[in-house]
């Protein structure tokens, strides 16, 4: 049986443990039948595959759903109550129940989408493994160019197998405790290809180290055999990830799990490189359509529109911003906290009932490109069209669905002022407040601040500047927090019924859906 063929078979078996009708009318419907691998060329199929199940629905997607999930979990979140309606789970992210198994739709699916990526991926790199192993190449008659290009499907396979376990570790297990054993399990890991129904029943369930060290090996592998370009036949080359995509979760990785000198050489890696700078507005990285791209973004998930692979235009974003189609309505369901917008000094004490907008805030090319603030419905300085009508003055997020064509804008998954950021509080943590200065005011310039001197430069500093620079963007402020121990605190929520949710964290996690427990005998 072709290897492609096998992809189907395992798919189907998967789709039926998640209570699909029937795998014939999933593939008449999303997946028609396309030929086995025979080649080099082909391959790319398997490739592709994985970034398009990355955000393949626009409601359920991981990308969003991660963003969404974790900003609604997050110290510097609202809860807009004026928008609470219906199927909206964002009152249960907000309180943070993520200990009970899921519900919702969002977590729910997600898991399904990311497990889609890991089959498809173990199918692919399983073929170049075994070739490897067996001394041959993978496919009949190669040339050397058809052993770089697949030398460079191999290292975006692992990529996008590791960003996968990314996400089910960001979501459905306890973060990484580097003090800690971390022997807990809670959901499949497997580096193989399956090819019976039995053997997906009954997976083996990977311990949080062994899923964070496959995570750190993957990155790793696919850093080393990705090249620094981009992949020039694509439409939008930045939605294929080079060597630099892969350094940018390496530090990620690297610093949620407390190897700070290691995030920091990754940092130091993208840093050194002229590929990328912070010469272009904030805005420029959120209204890019199809072949546009800001200089500053390493990664994206582009939106071209001749395209069935990158076009899914992620609605589950409206969730977490204003400049939707229901203008600020009825999914629009988190704003910035009122605590988390006197800290960063963009409003006065809205936790007080002081609305004030501090006139320095205007000054910030974020707050003006990448947030809206309007007054309380019906006030001077409301929109007179929403579709909420808010009691009070709110400040959005207002960075997605930002380019001409409306909703079908790029979406970055890594950016540059997010590694300055990291590397800054890196240095600051080792005493190098030179450093961490220059780091955060190349930040601070772009958004159109005056420099903080080495002398006068605070923890505080480089956390309230990534607040104004990343709210929202990929659960960037608990992936913060977790990364330098420090408590995530309530925000806005009510200090009777709250309390900062404290390291280790391990109670800090979504179970996987009830549905793969029940099917899975290995939760048994």
């Amino acid at each position: 049986m072709k290897i492609y063929h096998k992809i189907l078979k395992a798919c189907c078996i998967f789709l039926l443990t998640f209570g699909m009708s029937s795998c014939e009318k999933y593939f008449e419907l999303e997946r028609p039948f396309q030929f086995p691998w025979q080649n080099a060329k082909e391959l790319e199929l398997a490739v592709r595959e994985g970034y398009l199940h990355l955000s393949n629905d626009p409601w359920f997607n991981p990308m969003g759903s991660l963003s969404m999930v974790q900003f609604g979990q997050s110290d510097i979140v609202r809860l807009l109550p004026e928008a609470i309606q219906g199927n909206n789970y964002a009152t249960q992210y907000y309180n943070r129940t993520y200990a009970s198994a899921p519900s919702d739709k969002e977590v729910a699916e997600t898991f399904k989408f990311l497990y889609y990526i890991i089959t498809n991926n173990n199918a692919a790199l399983q073929l170049l493994n075994d070739a490897e192993r067996d001394g041959k190449d993978p496919f009949e008659g190669m040339v050397n160019a058809d052993r770089e290009l697949v030398k460079r499907y191999k290292g975006e396979l692992y990529f996008m197998r590791g960003v996968a376990y990314w996400y089910l570790a960001r979501l459905y297990a306890p973060p990484f405790d580097p003090k800690g054993a971390n022997d807990s399990r809670h959901f499949v890991l497997r580096t193989d290809y399956v090819k019976t129904a039995e053997g997906l029943k009954e997976p083996y369930l990977g311990t949080v180290a062994e899923v964070w060290g496959l995570i750190q090996s993957d990155l790793e592998k696919a850093k080393e055999l990705l090249p620094e370009s981009y992949v020039t036949t694509e439409t939008q080359p930045k939605g294929r990830a080079n060597k630099f995509a892969a350094s940018g979760m390496l530090a990620r990785v690297y610093f949620i799990t407390g190897q700070h000198a290691k995030s920091k050489a990754e940092c130091d890696f993208i840093l050194g490189s002229s590929m990328y700078d912070l010469s272009e507005d904030p805005i420029v990285a959120f209204n890019r359509t199809g072949a546009q791209s800001a200089k500053e973004v390493i990664w994206e998930t582009a939106y071209v529109s001749p395209s069935t692979r990158f076009d899914r235009t992620p609605g589950i974003y409206g969730k977490n911003l204003y400049n939707n189609n229901n203008r600020g309505g009825d999914y629009s369901t988190y704003t910035m906290g009122y605590a988390a917008l006197k800290e960063i000094g963009w409003m006065t004490d809205g936790l007080k009932g002081n609305y004030a907008e501090i006139p320095d805030a205007k000054k910030d090319k974020r707050y003006t490109q990448l947030y809206r603030r309007y007054e309380e419905y019906g006030a001077v300085g409301g929109d007179p069209n929403a579709t909420c009508k808010v009691a009070r003055p709110e400040v959005w997020v207002d960075k997605y669905f930002r380019s001409s064509s409306g909703r079908h804008s790029n979406r970055p998954m890594i950016r540059l002022a997010e590694i300055y950021l990291t590397r800054a509080i890196l240095r600051f943590n080792t005493g190098d407040t030179q450093g961490a200065a220059q780091d955060l005011n190349v930040v601070r310039k772009r958004a159109g601040l005056g420099d903080i001197t080495a002398s006068d430069i605070t923890a505080s500093d480089i956390h309230n500047e990534r607040t104004k620079e990343l709210a929202s963007e990929h659960g960037d402020r608990t992936h913060y927090l977790i990364g330098l121990r420090m408590p995530l605190g309530i925000g806005d929520r009510d200090p009777a019924r709250f309390s900062p949710v404290a390291p280790p964290y391990s109670a800090y996690y979504w179970s996987v859906p009830i549905i793969e427990q029940q099917q899975n005998q290995s939760y048994k």
